[in-house]
């Protein structure tokens, strides 16, 4: 084989390749963007990452965060809210607030069919969110944290529903006492 057809069929090769990878390409731009991918790496206070809250999020859509940087709460900043909003609606929310020891949390979760969540203290999840309260001893002394934290899982079932937010809240009270200062 003489070398100007061998680098004919070379030249052909690469034509191919390039087709096909235009191709597939072109298929791939179809495909909906995961939502979480177009949030930062780190979110809600630098509580979860993006592969945390992708099945909240959902595929398609506008995303929005509203959210501080830190959940650095004290006598002084009682609380903050994080929002991740979706073609401007809630797709997730979480919020804290810091109170002092002996205030009693008001969780209205009777008809929500709540369940404990293992290694949080006051820890409840049900279907569409979680929440925990947690007492701590900090710096300038004793002192509670409320936790909540809501988002929806379309065409999920509940058990998978309540572990994701399980899963969520677990990472989130951890962070929060880390934050926080707060040593159980």
């Amino acid at each position: 084989m003489s070398a100007a057809v061998a680098h004919g069929g070379t030249r052909h090769a690469a034509v191919a390749l390039s087709v096909a990878a235009a191709l597939l390409l072109a298929g791939c731009a179809d495909e909906p963007v995961p939502i979480a991918s177009k949030l930062p790496e780190s979110t809600c206070f630098g509580a979860f990452t993006r592969t945390d809250l992708a099945p909240l999020l959902g595929k398609v859509g506008e995303v929005k965060v509203d959210s501080p940087a830190d959940l650095a709460l004290n006598s002084q900043r009682r609380g903050a809210t994080c929002n991740i909003y979706v073609d401007g609606k809630s797709g997730m929310l979480a919020w804290a607030k810091w109170q002092p020891l002996g205030q009693e949390f008001v969780w209205p979760l009777d008809d929500l069919n709540a369940e404990p969540i293992p290694d949080v203290e006051n820890g409840k999840v049900w279907d569409t969110g979680a929440a925990a309260g947690i007492s701590c001893q900090g710096p300038e002394g004793p002192f509670q944290l409320e936790l909540w934290l809501s988002g929806s899982i379309s065409g999920a079932k509940a058990a998978e529903k309540r572990a994701l937010l399980t899963g969520l809240m677990q990472k989130y009270a951890a962070h929060a006492k880390r934050q926080t200062g707060c040593a159980a």
